[in-house]
């Protein structure tokens, strides 16, 4: 194998280890705006945790994470939550995720 093969193959293993660690920071970060959704819309543990799985589940079929924050702020709405909100928390959760994912990376 060539260093160029060797150099190739590295970036590609790198490249596919970020992706991984932004696919498991961002449904950490679903989850985690789900459970705090379900508290708000007065779900018990057991139902928030379901709700967690489904909201986790229609992440993965579909990447656009406009379509799971549409939901949960559709879910909200009756509770008085603004889709602002919901973005807001959204963020916050993304943030704690990374950082959470990146430590346990290394």
């Amino acid at each position: 194998m060539t260093s160029f093969d060797q150099r190739e193959n590295a970036y590609e293993t790198e490249f596919a280890h970020r992706e991984e660690l932004k696919f498991r920071a961002r449904e950490r970060a679903v989850r985690s705006l789900a459970l705090w959704a379900a508290q708000r819309l007065g779900k018990t543990s057991q139902d928030g945790e379901a709700y967690a799985r489904d909201l986790i589940a229609l992440d993965v079929a579909n990447p656009r994470l406009d379509i799971v924050l549409e939901r949960i702020a559709a879910d909200l709405h009756p509770a008085g939550i603004t889709q602002q909100e919901v973005r807001r928390v959204m963020d916050q959760c993304l943030a704690q995720a990374e950082i959470s994912v990146r430590g346990s990376a290394s």
